[in-house]
């Protein structure tokens, strides 16, 4: 069981493998095992934890078991307990690479940035080619201000998967706090290749197109962001803002009146 961060555009997803048995290899442990995946599954996490600590007293030398805790622990936000049931299950099994990962996101939870990037580093250890690890050391790194090697390995992900578009929009995002700003517009024009549609790309190009003084482009990417989402405020906001400084104050108003009644609700 894995739990899978991705931050924004940001996911969160919980992806498991529960052992398959026939009727006549089922012993206690492996039926609380399994209910304890079932209840995981359906979100049910009080009654995932209690069956797995069954599970538990039983057989304590199983790492999966106390990987999914961890998962369970994590729905009903017990991080501590959610950290300590994932070193429980490393302690077990060494190379269990779900258990890291999903150490790693709990640190991230927690604020532990820097144990959080030391986890990853070990899940890509044992698997280079881990995207979702190196998708979110890519976060992480940002978190600490490492821009370069926060860049670094969001193009490593892109490499093994060229067709998500958040890691574009993150390595977008890695540049643009390192002031490389054409090589962030470049990887938003890259993530509208893939998806035209996406408003959020055409707003972060509006904002790095006016810290490039490009005062058209930035007007015409606001509005772009607006025609896919009318609603989206802070276009609305940050377009009312570029006309003020520009003493367009016919149409600053016109935007300022639409962003406020749209925050107002």
């Amino acid at each position: 069981m894995k739990k899978v961060l991705f931050i924004s555009l940001l996911l969160l997803s919980i992806t498991y493998t529960a052992d398959t048995h026939g009727a006549g290899d089922f012993c206690d442990f492996d039926v609380y095992y399994q209910m304890g995946n079932e209840y995981n599954k359906r979100g049910l996490a009080d009654l995932a934890i209690s069956e797995y600590k069954k599970a538990i007293e039983i057989n304590s030398y199983s790492a999966k078991v106390y990987n999914n805790l961890g998962v369970a622990y994590s729905k009903r936000k017990m991080f501590d307990e959610e950290i300590a049931a994932y070193k429980t299950a490393i302690e077990l099994d060494h190379t269990y690479e779900d258990a890291y990962f999903n150490l790693g996101i709990a640190y991230g939870a927690k604020g532990m940035v820097d144990e959080e990037i030391k986890t990853y580093k070990k899940v890509i250890e044992l698997d280079s080619k881990s995207f979702e690890a190196l998708y979110n050391l890519g976060h992480a790194y940002r978190g600490k201000e490492m821009y370069g090697e926060s860049i670094a390995v969001f193009k490593k992900a892109i490499e093994i998967d060229p067709t998500y578009v958040d890691a574009y929009f993150n390595l977008g995002v890695s540049y643009g706090k390192n002031g490389l700003l054409d090589d962030e517009i470049q990887q938003y024009k890259k993530v509208l290749d893939l998806n035209p549609n996406c408003a959020e790309a055409h707003f972060n190009l509006g904002i790095t197109y006016g810290e490039k003084k490009m005062f058209e482009q930035q007007v015409g990417e606001y509005k772009k962001a607006i025609a896919i989402n009318p609603n989206y405020a802070k276009a609305h906001k940050n377009l009312e803002s570029v006309y003020r400084e520009k003493g367009m104050k016919e149409e600053a108003d016109k935007e300022l009146f639409r962003y406020n009644n749209m925050v107002k609700h």
